[in-house]
């Protein structure tokens, strides 16, 4: 039951957030606090380990080709994502919509650029310390290394429906979610396969940067 909440909540957060209150700064906070309180909690008080161990369990340990891996696989990810923003905006996008809801949403005016370097920075990695860290240590104790990529990519997928969904025109609004989830398997077997989260969080800031950079260079 616990796991299941572990899995759902950010989710639920996301939908509360985007949804029901319509801000993305009060969906940043309510997400946000809780990717990065529960390993934090869990390890603190919970389990009271040593700081080491906290942060094998979370995979924040440096390894040469997982950097590498993350470098490659990153490059790739921003490489594509802007040429397929150049290409295709005209069809993935419908500027006058996207406008009206990111305006309702309170992603524009003064605090925009705050907004975008959040997402580009902290966001890649509390996500990646949740999804490929804490909750891929919490299910390998129970599950296969696939499940447990499965689960997490699937999980880390969820959430991108309510955020996405909105932003692109019908259909690609649903087929972008697929990227999503592929990208989040990749990043799970680099995070089984190198013991380490680094290279993931790596590969998610540039493929972070290369949607920021279509925001600023196509829509902004």
């Amino acid at each position: 039951m616990l796991m299941t909440l572990f899995l759902l909540v950010p989710t639920l957060l996301i939908f509360l957030g985007l949804q029901i209150i319509g801000s993305v700064p009060v969906t940043f906070l309510l997400f946000y606090s809780w990717l990065l309180l529960v390993p934090v909690v869990d390890a603190l008080l919970v389990k009271k380990g040593a700081s080491r161990e906290t942060f094998s369990s979370l995979g924040l340990s440096i390894q040469r080709n997982n950097v590498w891996t993350g470098l490659g696989t990153g490059f790739i990810f921003l490489l594509v994502i802007l040429c397929g923003g150049y290409f295709f905006q005209s069809h993935l996008f419908d500027r006058a919509d996207l406008s009206g809801l990111l305006a309702r949403w309170n992603f524009a005016g003064d605090f925009t650029v705050e907004l975008i370097v959040i997402l580009i920075l902290i966001n890649p990695v509390l996500e990646e310390m949740y999804w490929r860290g804490y909750m891929h240590d919490k299910l390998a104790r129970k599950y296969t290394p696939k499940t447990v990529i499965l689960l997490t990519a699937f999980f880390y997928s969820l959430y991108h429906l309510l955020s996405v969904v909105p932003l692109f025109a019908w259909p690609y609004n649903v087929m972008m979610v697929v990227p999503v989830f592929l990208a989040g398997l990749i990043w799970g077997y680099m995070r089984h396969h190198h013991h380490s989260v680094v290279g993931s969080v790596i590969s998610h800031v540039l493929a972070d940067s290369g949607i920021m950079g279509i925001y600023l260079l196509f829509l902004a």
